[in-house]
């Protein structure tokens, strides 16, 4: 239960990150009344960055959880419980 509760908080902490992250990289953006392009790139980072992002997070997260699933099942076979 303890490496479960670790993987957890671990992908959380990369969900905060990523997601966090985000509004300090549009604040480096121009202001879109200057620059009417910066608009185009914040939809870019969102549809196109973000979402492939967390899902290859997701996709870790089940990975490892699936490993850890499998180690203790093996774990309790071998000590015949």
């Amino acid at each position: 239960m303890h490496r479960q509760f670790r993987l957890g908080l671990a992908t959380f902490g990369l969900l905060v990150v990523l997601v966090g992250l985000l509004p300090l990289a549009f604040t480096a953006l121009p202001d879109p009344a200057v620059w009417p392009g910066s608009a185009l790139i914040v939809w870019a980072v969102l549809g196109v960055a973000a979402y492939p992002a967390l899902v290859a997070l997701g996709r870790w997260y089940v990975v490892r959880a699936e490993r850890n699933e499998r180690d203790t099942a093996d774990l309790l076979e071998r000590h015949g419980r």
